[in-house]
């Protein structure tokens, strides 16, 4: 299955734009695909970064990409990092993959040190729609649902920006990429779910709350 990475690099400096990144900040990159992000994140700022990757195929060319970087054969709901290890947590269309988002969330929290940031940019649903069980698209979240989940785990919503046409974009070069009825089984869903979903694409901006 092809990694989702919406916006690209643009977005990616849009989401990190908001969190204070030095050389010696420490950086987690979930879902971190092929290192793309990782690979322009050392380019640009040189911290400390790290990523997880549970798809063998990807986490190998994210290896290769990036020589030195640690990059764990995990998933969100089981961080393989101690308590307080990170500045920041980037999830770029990963969170609507969470088999389980209450204890992916959790994870996240944990492995932040205080007043930590958790960058996020997924798909969101405009209407509540049954969620998806199969393809790139795991389960659709109206943005109150995001804010819930991440609110329940913790979190403080610092920043939320609707990404505009991002997803639109996406589905129109795997349209273009793979034919029609090829782009909806990956993601998923069919076009009339797709449709009455009324997909968009949000960056959110999250501090850990001190407790």
């Amino acid at each position: 299955m092809s990694a989702l990475r919406p916006g690209g690099s643009a977005l990616t400096l849009r989401a990190l734009s908001f969190c204070p990144l030095t050389d010696a900040s420490r950086l987690l990159d979930i879902g971190c695909g092929r290192g793309e992000s990782l690979a322009l994140i050392s380019e640009r700022w040189g911290c400390r970064t790290a990523g997880i990757e549970p798809d063998d195929e990807r986490r190998a060319l994210a290896c290769a990409a990036n020589p030195g970087i640690d990059i764990a054969p995990a998933t969100a709901e089981l961080l393989p990092y101690a308590d307080a290890s990170f500045d920041i947590v980037l999830a770029e269309c990963t969170a609507s993959l969470f088999s389980d988002p209450r204890a992916a969330f959790a994870e996240i929290g944990r492995v932040l040190a205080p007043d930590g940031l958790l960058a996020l940019t997924d798909v969101y649903a405009r209407e509540q729609t049954p969620p998806a069980t199969t393809g790139m698209l795991r389960r659709l979240y109206t943005p109150e649902q995001w804010r819930t989940l991440l609110r329940q785990a913790g979190f403080s919503l610092r920043h939320e920006e609707d990404c505009g046409r991002v997803m639109q974009n996406m589905l129109g070069q795997m349209i273009l990429d793979h034919g029609r009825e090829e782009a909806y089984r990956r993601i998923g869903l069919d076009r009339c779910c797709l449709k009455a979903a009324g997909l968009g694409y949000l960056l959110l901006i999250a501090a850990k709350e001190d407790v």
